[in-house]
């Protein structure tokens, strides 16, 4: 398929042409405006509402992969306190990742969907109530935004376009003096830092919203929600992780901050890869060891659907333990697990996958597979560090650099 001349899609047998130019680099950033749409389920202001408690009881039940309890929990609090801010749109998340870790996609859009029907009329009564309470906007913009994860689930560009930019219209909205909710930072940040590395369509579109398409600027926002948020803080550090391991290729920068989300939610399987990782990448050794057999334990007790996606996980960052300590054949081993039986929705880890793979080829002589390796890493196209490695990799063997 070409895609410099636009990108064709097919829904449903029909052919569906977008004059503007979007291209994969556009689809894979809407999916992280999505993210940002979502971070905010489980954000919040500063200011204290009445629940606040049970909600947070609620958000860490979740993390914890205790879906059932926090379901349980944020079920009454949404009876006790339907005038919370957060409360139904964190019910409406928990939900779904529930749905998510146990049933087949297409229920799992189902689930979403019709939550998100149940509550947008409960946050458009709200903020008529509260018309200077910017918290209820907030949530209402969420809340709408959030429906672009079915759309793109479903392959539906054009509404995960509209649907995202649609929410994020709402939440830039609020007056610029409510913007020192610290928790509102990680939204902007998502968006401003993804805009930053993305192609001029996207840029011009998220400057016209009056965002800064600045990757600069979104860590800022980003790192404030990690290190002042009141709700936003977790998500701000996991996201933080992602991009300084994957994005960024600074994993010492990583480190603190997984760190702290694999000791807060211990039964957290990704925040405990995202650890190990940065342990791996840092060269504390003995430390990684300990948090994978850790993890070993923790996958165990993950449903059936969470097992596909994060074995292979396990299986990478095994493999790249292995190649810290040279160990090239033992770690070529587990990197094709990981590529034969990946399952996950982003494409990060597969990629990191593909270039570890290329690397080890080239350590043990096999120029030819290592460059169809890398090749296969940079058709994925994503805006991992990997890329570039594999395209410089492609040109010059890494047994040579």
């Amino acid at each position: 398929m070409n895609l410099k001349d636009g990108l064709y899609f097919h829904l449903k047998g029909r052919r569906f042409y977008f004059s503007y130019f979007i291209t994969l680099e556009n689809i894979f950033m809407l999916r992280f405006i999505v993210y940002g749409i979502i971070s905010l389920t489980v954000t919040h202001s500063q200011a204290y509402y009445v629940g606040d408690s049970l909600v947070q009881e609620g958000v860490n039940a979740f993390y914890n992969y205790e879906f059932d309890r926090s379901i349980k929990i944020l079920n009454y609090a949404r009876e006790q306190f339907p005038e919370h801010p957060g409360v139904h749109l964190i019910w409406a998340s928990s939900r779904w990742v529930r749905s998510q870790a146990n049933d087949p996609i297409e229920e799992t859009y189902r689930v979403l969907e019709t939550d998100l029907i149940k509550i947008n009329p409960i946050y458009e009564e709200l903020v008529l109530k509260y018309p200077n309470d910017p918290n209820y906007k907030l949530y209402q913009g969420s809340s709408i935004g959030l429906f672009a994860r079915v759309s793109l689930g479903k392959k539906d560009w054009l509404n995960t376009f509209t649907r995202s930019l649609k929410g994020f219209s709402i939440i830039r909205s609020i007056p610029k003096d409510s913007h020192n909710i610290v928790d509102l930072q990680l939204p902007l940040g998502i968006v401003e830092y993804y805009a930053g590395i993305s192609n001029i369509f996207l840029r011009w579109t998220i400057e016209l919203l009056g965002f800064d398409p600045s990757m600069e600027s979104g860590l800022e926002k980003i790192l404030e929600a990690a290190n002042e948020g009141k709700w936003s803080w977790i998500e701000a550090k996991s996201i933080l992780c992602i991009l300084y391991l994957w994005v960024e290729d600074d994993p010492v920068l990583a480190l603190p901050h997984a760190r702290e989300l694999s000791y807060n939610f211990p039964g957290n399987y990704w925040f405990n890869l995202l650890y190990v990782e940065s342990l791996i990448r840092t060269n504390r050794i003995d430390d990684a060891y300990k948090v994978l057999e850790n993890m070993n334990n923790l996958l165990q007790n993950l449903t059936d659907r969470q097992k596909e996606w994060y074995t292979p996980y396990q299986s990478y960052e095994i493999a790249l333990l292995y190649f810290r300590q040279k160990q090239y054949r033992k770690s070529l081993e587990n990197v094709a697990k990981t590529i034969n039986n990946y399952s996950g929705e982003l494409d990060v880890i597969l990629g990191n996958a593909y270039l570890l793979q290329g690397m080890l080829y080239d350590k043990l002589g096999k120029r030819n597979d290592a460059i169809e390796s890398y090749k296969s890493c940079i058709e994925l196209d994503n805006f991992s560090i990997a890329m570039q490695k594999a395209k410089k990799y492609v040109k010059r063997s890494y047994s040579e650099i």
